[in-house]
């Protein structure tokens, strides 16, 4: 009987989650300040609410593969349903995924947030032709606005992701299934399908 591998160290867990998160911070921001400075506010604006929206439903998945029982994707995985055998890494790596969902992906989108919300005051100053009084109101306005929706949306969704944890990680299994299928590559650490006929063909 194979041994299990041993696990990950805690200190080399916590510094290789503090260089994805130092990586994704830096490219996240990055794009979205080159997106901001040359869209319109309104659009700005948008890009925002996009942000926030993703934290939440991150936010949504890594709560609901801590609270997702493995039968019923065993169950669907052995009738080849799409998406069941993802969903069930999920379930199987619950800690990881949800560290990933809820504090890396939830740290970085609120840090952007922040300095897209900045950005936005800003421009909407320059909009009305405001002065410095203006974009410090603006300012405090659009942060206390991303906070409240923000810490609302979760509220909500963590309840969300409790009473439909099972229908919340097949929908992720799901998106991972098929951006496998699409590029080839296996996100999951198993053999993708397109890569099994490639080797066959």
């Amino acid at each position: 009987m194979a041994k299990e591998p041993p696990p990950t160290p805690g200190w080399r867990r916590a510094i290789r989650v503090g260089l994805l998160s130092f990586g994704l911070a830096l490219l996240v921001n990055w794009s979205s300040n080159l997106a901001l400075n040359r869209v319109h506010a309104v659009i700005a604006f948008l890009i925002v609410f996009l942000l926030i929206a993703i934290n939440i439903v991150f936010d949504i998945l890594g709560t609901s593969v801590t609270a997702a029982e493995m039968p019923p994707f065993n169950a669907m995985a052995a009738k080849k349903v799409p998406g069941a055998k993802q969903a069930l890494w999920l379930v199987r790596n619950a800690d990881a995924v949800a560290n990933f969902c809820n504090d890396v992906v939830g740290d970085v989108a609120g840090a952007v947030t922040g300095a897209a919300g900045a950005t936005v005051a800003f421009k909407l100053t320059m909009a009305m032709e405001g002065n410095a009084w203006t974009e410090e109101l603006l300012g405090l306005l659009i942060i206390g606005l991303i906070s409240g929706l923000t810490v609302g949306g979760k509220a909500a969704g963590k309840t969300f992701a409790i009473s439909r944890a099972t229908t919340v990680v097949m929908a992720g299994g799901r998106v991972i299934y098929w951006i496998e299928q699409l590029t080839g590559r296996s996100l999951t650490g198993g053999r993708s399908s397109q890569n099994g006929r490639r080797r066959n063909s």
